[in-house]
């Protein structure tokens, strides 16, 4: 494994990162420092995009903030698509798995939230719910009850339960759908306050393989940024995975090095010091 002052940024093709808790934090907001390193990433000729659990209506304003001009993994993997909306791929859920979800939701008595392409639906927005998307003011499809999208439930990406007061309500709801599902989805913690039911294999690193094929990249080029579990398979199979300082142990354990943190900066500090480097 290199050590920090012996990679050399020239080694690399790609630089992917994770939105929230690598290069945002409280608030969801990119320090200027970060807009500013990738702004400057770009101009030296390095292609940047973005990897994150969100779909598009939470992810454009910080990816037009960037002026992101690459197609970007979203969904966890579940979709490609560019800034502009263009979707490259997409993979959905089986519809027995949405329905059986819901009823497990209903059951727990779980706040539950599906993605579809750009939208969002939920029940009705809660003070549970509100410090995750309350920030969001497009996408978002409050449905009253279920059976209102009945005939949308072909098209959802994903599930997810929210819970920011109880972390132990997700860990007791991703075991419930271990053992609903045995096996035929893939169960993530995407963060503190998040549990998501995934199509079977697919995550960020499913998504960024997509793209790096359209781009005749090999993976061993691609450097990537990230702080969760979710970010596991990407970070331990690019050519050097970066957990920031706050990222899970999981990701830790799966990165090549550990950064500094979100709240100083660590990805634009780290990339800046590469740049630095670069003969002038």
């Amino acid at each position: 494994m290199k050590s920090a002052e012996q990679i050399d940024l020239r080694d690399f093709s790609l630089i992917v990162t994770d939105i929230d808790g690598t290069i945002s934090g409280q608030g969801h907001i990119i320090h200027p420092t970060t807009k500013e390193t990738i702004f400057r990433l770009r101009e030296a000729g390095f292609p940047f995009t973005l990897a994150t659990g969100k779909s598009l209506p939470g992810t454009v304003a910080q990816a037009d903030l960037l002026a992101v001009d690459l197609p970007m993994v979203l969904i966890n993997g579940g979709i490609l698509q560019t800034r502009q909306g263009k979707v490259l791929n997409a993979v959905t859920l089986p519809e027995h798995i949405v329905r059986k979800t819901i009823a497990l939701c209903e059951r727990e008595g779980r706040e539950l939230v599906m993605y579809a392409g750009d939208k969002i639906y939920y029940k009705a927005m809660t003070e549970n719910m509100r410090p995750v998307y309350g920030h969001l003011s497009i996408g978002m499809h409050p449905v009253g009850d279920w059976g209102s999208i009945a005939s949308q439930m072909k098209q959802i990406n994903k599930c997810l339960v929210v819970d920011t007061h109880d972390r132990e309500n997700l860990i007791h709801m991703g075991a419930i759908f271990e053992d609903a599902f045995k096996g035929e989805v893939d169960v993530l913690h995407t963060s503190a306050v998040l549990v998501e039911v995934m199509p079977k294999g697919v995550n960020k690193l499913m998504g960024l393989k997509k793209l790096i094929e359209q781009m005749g990249i090999p993976i061993e080029k691609v450097m990537a940024f990230g702080d969760f579990d979710n970010d596991v398979e990407m970070l331990r199979a690019v050519g050097l995975g970066l957990a920031v300082e706050n990222a899970s142990p999981r990701a830790k354990a799966a990165a090549d090095l550990v950064i500094g943190g979100v709240e100083v900066q660590g990805p634009a500090c780290f990339l800046a010091e590469l740049l630095d480097r670069l003969p002038v």
